[in-house]
């Protein structure tokens, strides 16, 4: 009679190993996902949930796992991310005709550091994710986006009532700041909630992910 061996993935081995680090990043599903180990608690292997910074659930789903990213190799791929994700920020915003504190810090930010760490977004999953105007203009109305365009040129506070957006409640605003800034931007909340994705306007065509709440 044969003996089936049970074999380990080599992302659950590295985990369970107390000498490695309790996190590990992998790619499954086409994703890069954040594992983790709760060690004195089990040892239960989790995942952290999409759009969720410390929050997630079990993981078992080991053979979908389509690559590893071991500590040296992420710390090095997960910088090279933040510069381009920084550089995205700062090409956009060149195209912008309008100025507040937030495109001035996109404008001075350290490649060296993260969008979170730069205080240009609060890191979450829609970071880099733009919207375009034209695109929130077919769910508010020609009408809605007519007057949020004239009072950004006129430097006027401006805000929709709520409307349908691809099954969310979405509101589109802006409002004036000190010194002739204007400051913009366009959420997507749940149904008669206040929680969902915010977008700031990082120029005239596009707004680009900031927070999830």
């Amino acid at each position: 009679m044969d003996t089936i061996i049970a074999t380990v993935h080599p992302a659950e081995e590295y985990l369970r190993n107390e000498q490695n680090p309790p996190v590990l990043y992998v790619k499954i599903y086409g994703e890069r996902r954040k594992l983790f180990i709760n060690r004195g608690r089990g040892n239960v292997v989790g995942i952290i949930a999409k759009g969720k910074r410390k929050h997630g659930y079990i993981f078992s789903d080991w053979s979908h796992i389509e690559k590893i990213y071991y500590p040296s190799q992420e710390k090095e791929d997960e910088k090279d991310m933040d510069r381009k994700m920084i550089l995205k920020y700062q090409k956009l915003a060149r195209l912008a005709t309008h100025t507040n504190d937030w495109l001035r810090k996109i404008a001075a930010a350290d490649l060296e550091k993260s969008l979170y760490e730069n205080r240009i977004t609060t890191g979450t999953a829609i970071d880099g994710k733009c919207i375009r105007l034209s695109t929130i203009e077919k769910y508010c109305g020609s009408w809605d986006m007519q007057r949020f365009r004239q009072a950004m040129r006129n430097k006027e506070k401006f805000s929709t009532l709520r409307f349908d957006f691809c099954g969310y409640d979405g509101t589109l605003w802006c409002e004036p700041r000190e010194n002739g800034d204007m400051a913009a931007g366009f959420s997507k909340e749940y149904r008669n909630c206040s929680n969902g994705y915010y977008y700031l306007l990082i120029n005239d065509e596009f707004m680009i992910g900031y927070d999830i709440d």
